[in-house]
């Protein structure tokens, strides 16, 4: 309980990745007759892994996996073209999204938030995040810009009786 920020890589499958999520516990609950707790975090920043070291049951080291991290704020500054903007607001006006949205889709937004509140997937969240330059990142968010269009869109018509194959 001495811990108040932490972090959790991404992890594909078993395959642990060099990016993960800088989290801040919120609550946690005492301890049930078995030791476990209930806790409620919330992630705050996002972070590169530089070394990991796994723990065993025999070290002294804390009975949880340590590591050394760069705290890595870059992707912060990450925008949204022109087509994935439009890509975006098309698919929301097509899904009937709530209110609460607002300009989301703006080229100055953030880009996370865009991709979070068009439910792009945390795999393909990493892969945009981790691509190796900008014009590898702006083609995968352009791309799933795209296709969420697209898959509003078909649902826009099923809606309406039929669904396109």
């Amino acid at each position: 309980m001495e811990i108040d920020e932490f972090g959790i890589p991404f992890v594909n499958d078993e395959q642990q990745m060099k990016l993960g999520g800088l989290m801040r516990l919120v609550f946690a609950s005492e301890p049930d007759e078995h030791g476990f707790r209930d806790a409620a975090v919330r992630c705050i920043g996002l972070f590169t892994l530089e070394d990991f070291t796994k723990s065993s049951p025999h070290d002294e080291a804390p009975p949880y996996p340590t590591g050394t991290i760069r705290r890595w704020s870059e992707w912060k500054s990450f925008m949204l073209s022109e087509k994935a903007t439009a890509d975006f607001s098309k698919a929301a006006t097509l899904s009937n999204a709530p209110a609460k949205m607002g300009a989301l889709g703006q080229p100055n937004d953030g880009l996370m938030q865009a991709l979070i509140q068009h439910q792009i997937t945390p795999q393909k969240r990493f892969n945009i995040l981790s691509a190796m330059d900008d014009r590898s990142r702006n083609e995968q968010i352009d791309n799933a810009a795209r296709f969420t269009f697209l898959i509003a869109e078909q649902e826009a018509h099923r809606n309406k009786g039929y669904f396109p194959n």
